[in-house]
């Protein structure tokens, strides 16, 4: 989640000075004995960014809220192929940008080992992740010329690795992981509240998405959860 208390701050000085109050000075005169103790987490229960930490981040921040025109570079351009999972998501990629339309990638892939992958990717917040060079970032004009493949991971919305049974549900800024007890795993999205469903039962949600499937000549069948995004009005 993008830390946007830090755009306040000019400078990492500034960042430094707000975790401490008169009082810290007059019982603890010295400068380095204060920083010591905002380091260590006695001042304030917020995260305490190191300085590269916190130029970092200011930098993403100040990038979402003031986007320049190369932030907006759309890395479908670079496809070439015929391949028709990737056409689909190239057909989908401006509407993702815009969040007028928000796609979720159910993807598995299978490894040297024989074992599958598999997960949930939310296409949104993984271009914008890759655009900002984020942690574990999808290189997104890589996957559209096909020199990489799109592969789920751990940091995905959800994650299964079927060789060591171990699932990863991560909430982010689109969606929150709802496991529904009548109609299974489901989608929030954050903005319009609305549950985007997997199941292809009928189910009181099913309005709420548009599935297709595709086959694949480089991913085999991937499924695209569609879901169109109510503005406020």
């Amino acid at each position: 989640m993008t830390d946007f208390s830090i755009a306040k701050f000019n400078n990492y000085q500034e960042y430094l000075h707000s975790f401490t109050t008169v009082e810290d000075f007059r019982y603890l005169p010295f400068h380095k004995t204060v920083i010591t103790l905002t380091k260590l987490g006695y001042r304030e229960h917020r995260t305490f960014y190191e300085e590269d930490e916190f130029l970092n981040v200011k930098k993403q921040v100040e990038q979402l809220l003031n986007p320049t025109v190369s932030a907006q570079i759309y890395y479908s351009q670079y496809f070439k192929g015929t391949d028709p999972a990737l056409w689909a998501l190239a057909e989908r990629e401006h509407g993702n940008v815009q969040q007028e339309i928000l796609t979720i990638i159910f993807l598995e892939i299978s490894g040297r080992s024989g074992f599958s992958k598999s997960g949930y990717i939310d296409f949104e917040a993984s271009l914008r992740n890759y655009r900002f060079k984020g942690p574990n970032a999808v290189d997104w004009k890589a996957v559209f010329e096909e020199r990489k493949l799109l592969k789920p991971q751990p940091s995905d919305i959800v994650f299964y690795d079927w060789k060591t049974r171990k699932i990863f549900a991560n909430d982010n800024d689109n969606y929150t992981v709802v496991a529904h007890p009548e109609h299974g795993l489901m989608f929030a999205h954050k903005g319009d509240h609305k549950n985007i469903p997997v199941t292809t039962k009928k189910n009181p949600f099913s309005s709420n998405v548009r599935r297709s499937m595709i086959r694949s000549n480089l991913y085999g069948f991937i499924i695209l959860y569609d879901h169109h995004v109510r503005k406020k009005t």
